[in-house]
């Protein structure tokens, strides 16, 4: 076929066609009658990330059952005192910019080593300064100077739902194993 003296091909012609197909000529095409679908309402969101809760409660409840000493906080941190002095110095009565020394392993519930004290030195925790989530705060402040403990951080006191690529995945559980010293206290 020719057109403006251009000879056009089977791909031009049928791109011919679908454009003129495009064009409604004055009638009105209807979409399907399905049903459309709607956005969660806010029932629906606080349904779901209540069952999400209570699965990585249970998860977390599997792996810590076995914890003779296991203690749950309001904001589900599963945590056991392996060595506990509280004759020792609180660490919230500390003065803020007080240095932890944190003799630590983190990793995730396969194992995967995150960091160590043996790989990687003994963790500096300032306090109200360090940028560790809010669950490692919330371990550090129940303790005494020269405790241990081990514990499992639940996402929402942890990474969360972005997690830290590329070593820690979303919606990741962290376990923790540390033992709490004074490094040095502010001037």
């Amino acid at each position: 076929m020719m057109l403006s003296g251009k000879s056009i091909g089977l791909a031009g012609l049928l791109g011919l066609f679908g454009l003129t197909g495009c064009w409604s000529n004055g009638k009105e095409q209807r979409l399907s009658d399905s049903p459309h679908k709607t956005a969660p309402t806010q029932t629906d969101l606080i349904a779901f990330h209540k069952q999400r809760a209570e699965q990585l409660d249970s998860l977390m409840a599997s792996v810590t059952q076995s914890w003779p000493g296991l203690e749950r906080t309001g904001t589900g941190i599963h945590m056991e005192w392996l060595e506990r002095d509280t004759t020792a110095v609180p660490v919230e009565a500390l003065p803020k910019g007080t240095v932890l020394e944190l003799h630590h392993k983190f990793t995730l519930l396969d194992d995967q080593v995150l960091t160590t004290w043996q790989d990687d030195g003994p963790l500096a925790f300032e306090l109200g300064a360090t940028d560790l989530p809010t669950g490692f705060h919330e371990l550090v402040g129940q303790a005494f100077l020269g405790d241990s403990l081990r514990a499992l951080i639940p996402p929402s006191r942890a990474w969360g739902m972005t997690g830290l690529p590329p070593d820690i995945p979303q919606e990741a559980i962290i376990a923790v194993e540390m033992n709490i010293d004074l490094y040095r206290q502010p001037q």
